[in-house]
């Protein structure tokens, strides 16, 4: 059994980013996706520099922080994105959202130096629908990319918030024994940064503490189950 435990928001905050960083020294974590427009992305990479066995991803974004490319069809008059509600129920523009997304890898290439591991999204904005689904898999093919809910691993939900608990991520795993799976989650550290910008802020101390516990690593040990992450597909 492969079991990638990918940490989403990489580079929102510093706490955050640095709760990941320890997730993947002293727990599960060998994944997770980096949001490219926020200001954290090149300090996330330094802190990352010597973390061999952690792949990096992009999570792409089209509901927090400042577009990249102010496409008018998902920002408002200061260049920021809408909000969630927002984008669900907007007539996005396809060509915008390809070239917003596309800015987004690229930026990632160029912070650091090589392909992202694979292709996931803030609030699933990738495939809430159709065009979204059609426009991160053009980008996946064109970029050799994997994508979430899309590869080589089963997508199991169920780790968030109250469900965010040594027993339920046992349970997951073994109700998943044999199967290669991913499985999503929000660690990190919190500082008064992510309290104010993020309604999930507390949470993200308590799961990083379940991804990190003894509990875990034995279950993971004993029943021989391969921590991994992504890798491009060519």
């Amino acid at each position: 059994m492969k079991l990638v435990i990918n940490a989403d928001d990489f580079g929102y905050t510093k706490a955050n980013t640095a709760g990941i960083i320890e997730g993947y020294r002293r727990g599960v974590i060998r994944s997770t996706t980096a949001l490219c427009n926020m200001p954290y992305l090149e300090w996330g990479r330094d802190l990352a520099k010597d973390c061999t066995g952690l792949g990096i991803g992009v999570h792409l974004t089209l509901t927090l922080g400042k577009s990249l490319t102010g496409g008018r069809s998902f920002t408002d008059g200061q260049g920021n994105f809408l909000s969630r509600n927002e984008i669900y129920a907007a007539d996005l523009d396809p060509d915008e959202v390809y070239a917003e997304w596309k800015a987004q890898i690229q930026r990632y290439i160029e912070v650091f130096g090589h392909k992202p591991s694979h292709l996931d999204s803030h609030h699933s904005v990738h495939d809430f629908n159709e065009q979204q689904k059609t426009i991160v898999l053009r980008l996946a093919e064109e970029y050799g990319l994997h994508v979430r809910r899309y590869g080589p691993y089963q997508y199991v939900a169920g780790f968030y918030g109250p469900t965010a608990t040594r027993e339920d991520l046992l349970r997951i795993l073994e109700e998943n024994e044999g199967r290669d799976i991913e499985i999503m989650t929000h660690p990190g550290y919190c500082d008064l940064e992510l309290y104010r910008e993020s309604s999930y802020n507390v949470h993200r101390v308590q799961e990083l503490d379940v991804l990190c516990a003894q509990e875990v690593l034995d279950y993971v040990r004993d029943h021989g189950i391969e921590l991994t992450h992504y890798a491009p597909v060519k």
